[in-house]
């Protein structure tokens, strides 16, 4: 690799690498490499043990050859709770030492932080200390998600809606470089203070291989469904998020029984977990839909991938997911909300509907299940988008010009990370 490639820091509280593994998302680490762009990459997960990390020391975690994971904790030491603040701030002062250290020593040329709160308040630290460049990744429109659930992005950083305000727009002012994962994204950041360069980063890089193969070369359904007890050979309906308020799942199992009052032949799946679910298993209860919707629980990427090409699929709100089913060529009905009418155009590639309005989505669910030629046309109008925006030659070349504009590089030829250009290993027979 040339000399000249430049090294990162990645903040991001997303995963922990432990989950990475077990969901089979190692790409989702991978593509932080852009291409091959970044030599190395060192990530982190400050605050990791309050997601479930074990342990209350600073963990550095070899991902590969070329990216080495730093999970931080919020309590390093063994203080009791209202002393909590204190033990936090020593903690994170601890952490913010270390990686200024890092990136001393490892000649790190950037910093990326993936939200502008408290993993922008870190990377502008950083870049105080260090002098680096700093630039945000916004993959989600917090007014609106305010607006819409009443949800703090951090409540338990930031437990006020005026100080969440006054932090993202402290930080996005201050930042080198502001990117949204799609045009929605980019424009909260605009609006809340970005004046730096800006451009779209898109979160479909973080797409696994499995979505990206031809649907019809994909190996069959029926093994997943039979592994978590689900009836086969019926229309299916699938809900894939986490199970909190903000992604109303409630709402997804409304419109899918809707769905099922008219096709009782149809079941619904939701895939993912979250605080919801004894809330969700009460409504279905409610509503008659006892094994008619189901839950799946965690699925890994590679079993998504063989259910998504079968499923229609119902969104109310969903991120890089929405992605994955246009890839599978899933005919779509979504909410209008966030950036899901960049996405599918109604009537076109997909069912757009109002915001909160379970029984249009339902009704619009049941019209795929019974018109089978729609569901078709809208499949393939969404597998060719999501093709174009899922392209990993192209995704690359958006961040050569991006970030090689930032850091003052050459307009570089193409390097491809070996880890991040891997396919799809063969799959077992079903």
């Amino acid at each position: 690799m040339d000399e000249d490639q430049p090294s990162i820091l990645y903040i991001d509280t997303a995963y922990l690498t432990s989950l990475v593994w077990e969901r089979g998302h190692e790409h989702f680490f991978h593509a932080r490499h852009s291409g091959g762009l970044f030599k190395r990459v060192w990530g982190c997960h400050p605050i990791a043990d309050v997601v479930g990390k074990k342990g209350r020391k600073i963990d550095f975690i070899r991902f590969s050859d070329k990216q080495v994971v730093i999970e931080g904790v919020a309590e390093e030491l063994n203080l009791p709770r209202f002393l909590l603040p204190l033990n936090f701030l020593y903690s994170q002062a601890k952490l913010v030492r270390t990686l200024a250290k890092v990136i001393r020593d490892n000649d790190i040329s950037l910093i990326i932080s993936t939200d502008p709160y408290y993993g922008g308040i870190l990377g502008m630290i950083l870049r105080r200390m260090t002098g680096r460049k700093l630039a945000l990744r916004i993959y989600a429109n917090y007014d609106e998600l305010y607006h819409a659930t009443g949800a703090l992005a951090m409540p338990r950083l930031l437990p006020f809606r005026w100080l969440e305000q006054l932090v993202g727009r402290f930080v996005l002012k201050r930042a080198d470089l502001v990117t949204g994962g799609n045009q929605n994204n980019l424009d909260w950041g605009i609006i809340n203070g970005a004046t730096c360069p800006t451009g779209i980063s898109t979160n479909a890089r973080y797409v696994e291989q499995w979505h990206l193969d031809d649907p019809a070369t994909r190996p069959p359904p029926e093994p997943v469904l039979e592994k978590f007890g689900i009836p086969t050979g019926r229309p299916m309906m699938l809900f894939i998020g986490r199970q909190i308020a903000l992604k109303h799942p409630d709402d997804a199992i409304r419109a899918m029984a809707v769905a099922i009052g008219k096709h009782p032949e149809a079941i619904g799946i939701l895939a993912g977990t979250g605080a919801m679910r004894p809330q969700l298993e009460a409504l279905v209860e409610e509503l008659g839909m006892k094994g008619k919707i189901f839950f799946a629980g965690h699925v890994t990427q590679r079993d998504l991938s063989r259910l998504t090409p079968h499923s229609i699929t119902l969104s109310p709100l969903t991120g890089m997911a929405l992605i994955e089913c246009g890839l599978a060529a899933s005919a779509i009905v979504a909410y209008d909300r966030d950036w899901q009418t960049e996405f599918i155009e109604d009537g076109v590639s997909g069912f757009v509907v109002p915001f909160r309005d379970h029984q249009a989505m339902g009704e619009r669910a049941a019209q795929l299940i019974g018109d089978a030629a729609l569901a078709r046309r809208f499949s393939a109008a969404i597998r060719a988008h999501a093709l174009v925006l899922a392209d990993r030659e192209r995704i690359a070349a958006m961040d050569r010009q991006l970030y090689g504009s930032l850091l003052g590089l050459e307009a570089p030829a193409q390097r491809q990370d070996p880890a991040e250009a891997r396919q799809a290993e063969p799959q077992p027979q079903a």
